[in-house]
């Protein structure tokens, strides 16, 4: 429930809305996401929008009531973040909500200790509050242990892009 969002996990993992008083925290998590993700498996994925763009691109997913930015600490240090958001679906569909797991980064310290699902586990509950019906999310395919993560954590393959590069 939103109302008890600010969860403790842990007695030291906590999940939390970020407000704007994260920005800082926020870019530097998201850039590290870039160097180590898009950076790695993107050709064209740009490394340096999030020290660009990223403080506005946060304030106005903070401020949106279709968004949602999740910030997980650890002894008051931001160690993780997932950013989601509601959609409608295409005329092609049938009229539903539902989310999108834009973004997902632990530090690489604190993986495979449970931020990461706390963090989807809060994402689950905002996006059924919502009256979402699904979420999706997209991963490199090359990256091995999002692909393990999402699987382990309920999510099914459901298309596949695929790119030819000129």
């Amino acid at each position: 429930m939103l109302e008890s969002l600010a969860s403790t996990v842990s007695s030291m993992l906590k999940v939390r809305r970020a407000a704007l008083e994260d920005l800082d925290a926020l870019v530097q998590l998201e850039s590290h996401l870039f160097a180590e993700d898009a950076g790695v498996y993107e050709e064209f994925a740009d490394p340096t929008w999030p020290e660009r763009e990223g403080a506005d691109d946060f304030r106005r997913l903070i401020g949106s009531g279709d968004c949602i930015v999740l910030a997980a600490e650890r002894d008051e240090t931001m160690v993780g973040l997932l950013v989601g958001y509601t959609t409608a679906s295409s005329p092609t569909r049938l009229p539903v909500t539902y989310a999108v797991l834009r973004s997902l980064y632990v530090l690489i310290g604190h993986r495979r200790c449970g931020v990461a699902v706390a963090l989807i586990d809060e994402f689950v509950r905002w996006a059924t509050e919502k009256g979402c019906v699904e979420i999706h999310v997209d991963s490199y395919a090359a990256n091995v242990g999002a692909q393990a993560l999402y699987e382990r954590n309920g999510f099914s393959i459901q298309s596949v892009s695929r790119a030819r590069r000129l």
